[in-house]
């Protein structure tokens, strides 16, 4: 599996510093390489200091999920934010994004 994480920040004030009130919207990209399928995907990123999580903000293949421990395949907990994708096929990505805003 190869991970990528990215980020883009919105400020207050429509542009891209990283000033407190502004967004960071973090995108996890995990690819699954090979030819077989891999068990129990799961992706996850701790909540970075001086950063406090946007509830709802998470997204797993565009779809929302919920912040709670709950049948849903993804949660915020413990200031940690993690997503379950089951078994994926070699080949396949799987996309998180989930949102912080800077103290």
């Amino acid at each position: 599996v190869a991970l990528v994480k990215s980020a883009s920040v919105l400020d207050p004030f429509g542009g891209a510093k990283s000033v407190p009130g502004a967004i960071i919207t973090y995108t996890l990209v995990a690819t699954v390489t090979g030819t077989g399928t891999l068990a129990n995907l799961a992706v996850g990123d701790p909540v970075p200091a001086a950063t406090t999580y946007v509830p709802t903000s998470i997204t797993a293949q565009n779809a929302a999920i919920t912040d709670a421990t709950d049948a849903d395949a993804g949660e915020f907990a413990a200031a940690r934010v993690s997503v379950r994708f089951g078994s994926v096929a070699g080949g396949q990505t799987r996309t998180v994004t989930f949102k912080v805003r800077i103290n």
